[in-house]
């Protein structure tokens, strides 16, 4: 039987069609990759300590410096304000001259001291805490991105129409997928006619 132009391969074999890698026995997917060690294999994700989170980092690093400076910024402002009232109220007991004046803003002292120590702590897990969600969720809409530019990629490297376009479940863009998949089965069918 003679075989189609531009296809290799042994009888009996799984044709292997120039400028694509074999078909292993019992795959359907002739673009399948092959993992990487340490990599899950395709179609499978790896646990969740074995992702990649930061998978755009221009666009990633910028919205957690950004959600960060954000919440600096506004502890920053009740500090400030926190810092303001005390001195008002000192300043006000320094004009009421009560014999436990001293005793008295010995404690507001204090107590401003313990206050700033607790917020700046708060500040701490806050950010730490903003970058991690921040991370996360631009993940999911970093991950989609990478995606379809190595789909678009995919087109102009082949020249053919692609497989399927899909995402991650949990990924942001779902809509996305069914209109690119939709524009291409319209041109494929422009194509064949």
């Amino acid at each position: 039987m003679d075989k189609p132009p531009g296809v290799v391969g042994k009888p009996n074999s799984r044709p292997v069609v120039a400028g694509r890698p074999p078909v292993k026995p019992g795959s359907t997917n002739p673009q399948m990759q092959i993992p990487r060690p340490g990599q899950a294999p395709a179609g499978k994700r790896p646990p969740w300590y074995q992702r990649r989170y930061l998978v755009y980092p221009k666009f990633q690093t910028t919205l957690i410096l950004l959600n960060s400076l954000v919440t600096l910024f506004l502890f920053g402002l009740v500090v400030f304000l926190v810092i303001r009232s005390h001195l008002y109220l000192e300043g006000l007991v320094k004009q009421t001259r009560l014999p436990a004046q001293s005793l008295f803003v010995q404690l507001m002292t204090q107590q401003l001291r313990e206050l700033i120590i607790y917020m700046t702590l708060a500040l701490a897990v806050s950010v730490s805490t903003t970058a991690v969600f921040t991370l996360l969720l631009s993940h999911r809409m970093a991950g989609p991105m990478i995606r379809l530019k190595n789909y678009f990629q995919q087109v102009v490297k082949t020249g053919e129409f692609p497989e399927q376009l899909r995402f991650r479940e949990g990924d942001f863009f779902q809509d996305l997928p069914p209109a690119i998949n939709d524009a291409f089965l319209s041109l494929k069918k422009r194509w064949h006619k």
